[in-house]
This record gives structure tokens, sequence and C-alpha cells, in this order.
């Protein structure tokens, strides 16, 4: 009867410990982290892909949690692609389906990498309303930049290739001479994303190590790469009244989500057919998509419903005012942001645009 009890409990320990193990999508426990080694852990093995679904992970560096060090960033893989995490953030959620794999790397006193890697697996969410998609992009220019005009050449040559689908907001800065389109939001995306150059491309918001390639065919395989990885789960429409007497412009921001997201969103107001010098033309230049005011104090954008999450399929709005330049002939837009890392840092999700005075509803694949 004892040999039985004792088989009995041994086989119960067993089986106790296999599910444990099971419990873990690393199929290791954090206690085991030796010294010196770098390893990664996750609190699910799935998610759903709405956007709000999250895994938690947990780095360790030997005893020590690093999982929130600003020198701890994570990796992950999927369809082939690597993109990295924002320093620090040890959250995921996503919107597109798929198998993502994770690993972690930390600079301390070296560089190291996870000598795990995590797998987790993201689920279609059905019944979703299918946005179309317009990306921002974020061009970083100077009159003082003599390549910064070949940039702008692309970016009309990939409008003419994938219509209304890139939606371009140019940042002036003063680079090597006053520039007098430069506004102060240019300062501080260029400080978010480390730049020391001129000029540079961005998709979306989304800091990446060295932009995005400027050559028309880099920007659309970016383009198609955002598409892919990060697909819009709301729609944006704007409704704006101006004032001829008191040049006041009112906008009224639509944001509808799929989903439960807290969303924050921006407004920009950009002008077209700016006549003004430019390093390397000769004569006056014209500039266009040029950034003249940015609504939001920082780049994370304004606060929307009460910063509470979106109630799936029920619109909120937003309303702001301003007052315009005389010499200003406006377009707006309004770009609905959501946060893929637990709130570190917030991206574009979806983007509209309408002439100051004017209106633009929804657009919806059909």
């Amino acid at each position: 009867m004892m040999r039985r009890i004792i088989r009995y409990t041994l086989l119960l320990s067993a089986l106790c410990a296999g599910l444990l193990s099971c419990s873990d999508p690393s199929g290791v426990k954090e206690e085991a982290v030796p010294e010196g080694v770098l390893r990664i852990f996750a609190d699910k093995e799935t998610l759903a892909a709405d956007g709000v679904d999250a895994v938690t992970f947990k780095v360790m560096f030997g005893a020590k949690d690093v999982s929130s060090e600003k020198t701890m960033k994570i990796v992950y893989t999927v369809s082939g692609k690597e993109v990295e995490m924002a320093a620090g953030a040890n959250v995921f959620s996503t919107t597109a389906p798929g198998e993502y794999v994770f690993k972690a790397t930390l600079f301390s006193a070296g560089q190291h990498v996870s000598d795990n890697q995590i797998v987790i697996r993201a689920s279609e969410v059905a019944g979703q309303k299918k946005w179309f998609q317009k990306v921002v992009g974020e061009q970083f220019t100077s009159i003082g930049c003599v390549n910064c005009p070949s940039l702008s050449i692309n970016i009309k040559e990939v409008q003419s290739q994938i219509p209304g689908v890139l939606l371009p907001l140019s940042f002036h800065m003063d680079y090597n001479m006053y520039d007098p389109m430069s506004v102060e939001a240019t300062g501080l995306f260029y400080k978010e994303y480390g730049l020391s150059g001129l000029p540079f491309f961005n998709l979306n918001m989304r800091k990446r190590e060295g932009g995005v390639n400027r050559e028309p065919s880099g920007i659309i395989r970016a383009i198609e790469e955002e598409l892919e990885l990060f697909p819009a789960t709301c729609g944006v429409a704007i409704e704006t009244e101006y004032d001829n007497a008191t040049r006041e412009l009112k906008v009224i921001t639509r944001i509808t989500s799929n989903v439960a997201a807290r969303h924050k969103y921006h407004i920009f107001l950009v002008e077209d057919g700016i006549e003004y010098t430019q390093s390397g033309v000769t004569g006056n230049y014209v500039h266009n998509n040029v950034v003249r005011k940015m609504f939001a104090t920082d780049i994370t954008g304004l606060n929307i419903n009460k910063k509470n999450p979106f109630t799936p399929g029920v619109e909120v709005t937003a309303e702001n005012k301003t007052v315009l330049d005389n010499s200003w002939n406006m377009r707006v837009v309004v770009i609905a942001l959501t946060t893929s890392d637990g709130g570190k840092t917030y991206n574009c999700n979806n983007a509209n645009e309408c002439p100051a005075g004017g209106s633009v509803d929804y657009i919806i694949n059909e």
C-alpha cells in the first residue's frame, strides 16, 4: 500500500510539474535564470488581434528584473519581418493576426541577447469594419538642405503610384540657415527620433532606426509593411467651420473604433503652394505639405473620450478651435493614435484630411 501511495504521489508531482511547464510559454522557470544570462517570459501564449488584448513580458538578467530598463529592448519577428519595440516596453498588442516570435536584448556592460524566445499567436477578430487606411509620411526638411527637394519628388512619385494612401506632412526646421516655415513640432519629433541630419523620412510616427528608405520603391515597400503589420482598427471623419471675419477655425474630429482601445489624436494644419527659396534650386521653389501648426503640445497627441477606452462601433467626437493667419490656405489633417506597447508610445492607426472650412466622411473599403 505504501509503495502505491509513493508511486501515486510521484505521478501527481510529475503531472503538476508538466502543467506548470506548459503554463510558462518560455518552457523555463524565472528562478532558473543563471547569473549573466538574459531570458524572456510571457504571461500568455495567445491573444486576440484587436489592439486591446495584450501580452506582458518579464525579462530577467540573472536574478534581476530588467523588464522596464531603458537599456532593454524586445524585438519580434512576424511574416519574416523584424520589428523593434520601444526601449523599456514590455507590453505587446497587435491588430494583425499571425505568429510572433519575441526575443530580448539588453545592454549591461556589453550587449546581451536572450537565450530563449517566446512564440505568441494572435488570432483574427471576426466582424470588424474594414476601414480604408491612410499612412502618414513624416518628411523632415529645410530650405537650407540641398538634398531635400529630391525627397519631395519621390513623395509625389509614390502618391502617383498608390493614390490616396500616403498622407505626407512636411516638417521644416532651421538647418544651415533660418527657415521661416519651421515650427516647434519639428524639434519635438526630431529629438524623439534621434535625428542628426536631413532629409529624413518616417511613417506613422513609429520610431525607426535610420528612418525609411527615401527612394520611391523603398517608401512603397515600407508602406506595404505598415499596412500588413499594423492594420487600422478605426476610421476618422472631419468637420470644419471657418469664420472669415474672425479667422477662427473650428475642427470637429470624429473617430469610430472597432475595438475597446484607448485612442489619442493629432490635428495638423498643412499648407501647399508656398513659393520660397530652396538651397540647390535656382529661383523660387514650391513647398507643399508644410506643417504650420500642431494642436497638441507634445508628440503623443491630444486626449479624447476622457482617456477612456472607446465603445466598439460608437462614434466619439472632439472639438478644437484656433485662429488662422490671413495668408494661410490650409488643409486639416487629423490622425487617430493607438498604442501597442502599453502606452510607452502612440502611433498612427488611421488618418484623414480636408480643406479648412470643408469636411470629409469616413472612408470604408467595400
